[in-house]
């Protein structure tokens, strides 16, 4: 849940940052893609962990939903700044990015063998579709 919350916070200040309507937009529609998802792995996770304590899991997912609106709180407040503060918090939001997604995503998902050539070939051409968004846009 901590690492989690953290991402979002960066996830949120990447939003927060965005200086032109286009990268707002995409913000948007990739925490929207995603949220909902860690959401409900983290909902299932804890309802498993704390059977008789839902109020802590109340709690809990509420400092997670909070997160973001936090991020785009401080990012909103620092986008005024120097373009180095601005290199470095963004630097930050990708670095929890891809820190998220080699040790808990990828990990997780490889770690199980059933379908693991499907899991690679979904896993490619997901890389295959950012690359290409990625080279439309330049």
């Amino acid at each position: 849940m901590f690492a989690l919350s953290i991402h979002s916070v960066f996830e949120g200040i990447a939003a927060g940052l965005a200086n032109e309507l286009s990268d707002l937009w995409t913000f948007i529609i990739a925490i929207s893609l995603h949220k909902w998802a860690a959401a409900m792995s983290l909902g299932i996770s804890m309802s498993k962990n704390f059977k008789d304590q839902k109020a802590t899991v109340y709690i809990l997912l509420t400092i997670f939903s909070l997160a973001t609106p936090l991020g785009i709180s401080i990012g909103m407040l620092v986008s005024d700044s120097s373009a180095l503060t601005e290199i470095i918090f963004n630097s930050l939001a990708g670095g929890t990015f891809v820190y998220i997604a080699c040790s808990e995503v990828i990990v997780e998902e490889f770690s199980v063998s059933e379908l693991k050539w499907l899991k690679m070939l979904a896993f490619m051409v997901g890389a295959g579709v950012i690359t290409a968004f990625n080279l439309i846009e330049t």
